[in-house]
């Protein structure tokens, strides 16, 4: 597959100089040309480009100024921009340089050199996307589950050190809730794991749902999930009548039929309508001196209590 081409805009009072950069570059680049700063400004806002040329020299808004506003946006602060212009001057130069400019072009245009800093300015940006996209995809899958896009283990050992640092200033409870799906291990015996993982991730969605922002859901493995309440009350019966709350939207929200969309080998789709309630144990927190591996075993515990007390319930850790 061929790689999309770069988008380049040329910002130039002087429409002969933009038919100069119009032939130079046409055959490599995707041009976009304006004859004004503000003009140029609303063009790369509209469709952002890979890389800016702009003349210094223009009336009303010049380049310096123009450099100034593009660096005010931020969608179009990390573009790089090259000054082509007729001042030939060290201190316009260096006020180019400084102000951010990745390059500096100095009229009349020596057309092949030109191409080639504008060439490898566009390849260097390019393995520099390429290289935060990569750095952005292993953030994700060193602290997201890949299957349901929740935080993992290592995400939510996070997110409970800085819950139990508020929760010691604020003096606020705090809550974990560890969930295990009831009936998960028959749906996958029957339908495949294909069918178990389409659970697994309408699971995600609706404990997703069932809380607020502030909080966190977070997957251990499994059909095994936690989710943290943060910022409840200061008094521990109001916090522990939130948490059961919170706790009966969710078994409530979890019981509820799955219809899930299975394709099993040669054949056609067929939904799969399945019953799947979940246990529950619960531990408040606040101040703790406990651990978080002892507060996730407490509430583990607790959620063992739920299993033998019959399943699709809730119980707290005393």
């Amino acid at each position: 597959m061929t790689p999309p081409r770069a988008r380049i805009l040329a910002i130039d009072d002087t429409p002969e100089n933009l038919m100069t950069l119009g032939l130079a570059l046409q055959d490599e680049f995707d041009l976009q040309f304006a004859t004004s700063g503000a003009a140029g400004i609303a063009l790369a806002l509209k469709t952002p480009p890979d890389l800016i040329l702009l003349d210094v020299m223009m009336p009303e808004v010049d380049g310096f100024e123009t450099y100034r506003r593009l660096a005010a946006e931020p969608g179009l602060r990390n573009i790089p921009v090259i000054f082509v212009t007729a001042l030939h001057d060290v201190d316009s130069e260096v006020t180019g340089l400084s102000l951010g400019a990745a390059d500096y072009i100095a009229k009349p245009i020596n057309v092949t050199i030109a191409r080639h800093r504008i060439r490898n300015l566009v390849e260097r940006e390019q393995l520099r996307k390429e290289v935060g996209l990569q750095r952005d995809q292993l953030h994700e899958l060193a602290f997201h589950d890949a299957l349901t896009g929740l935080p993992n283990r290592l995400m939510l050992s996070d997110r409970m050190h800085q819950t139990m640092a508020a929760s010691k200033r604020s003096g606020l409870f705090a809550a974990l809730i560890y969930i295990d799906l009831d009936n998960f291990k028959p749906l996958n015996d029957m339908h495949g794991h294909e069918v178990g993982d389409l659970l697994l991730q309408d699971v995600a969605k609706r404990l997703t749902q069932c809380v607020r922002a502030v909080d966190t859901v977070a997957r251990l493995g499994g059909d095994e999930f936690v989710v943290m309440l943060s910022e409840l009350s200061a008094n521990r019966q109001a916090s522990a009548e939130q948490a059961a709350a919170v706790a009966e939207k969710i078994r409530s929200s979890l019981g509820q039929p799955y219809r899930l969309l299975a394709a099993p080998p040669a054949q056609a789709h067929s939904i799969v309508e399945h019953y799947c309630s979940a246990s529950m144990g619960v531990v408040l927190f606040a101040n703790p001196d406990t651990s978080q591996v002892d507060l996730l075993k407490h509430a583990d515990a607790a959620m063992y209590q739920a299993k033998e007390a019959g399943r699709n319930t809730v119980r707290f850790y005393a």
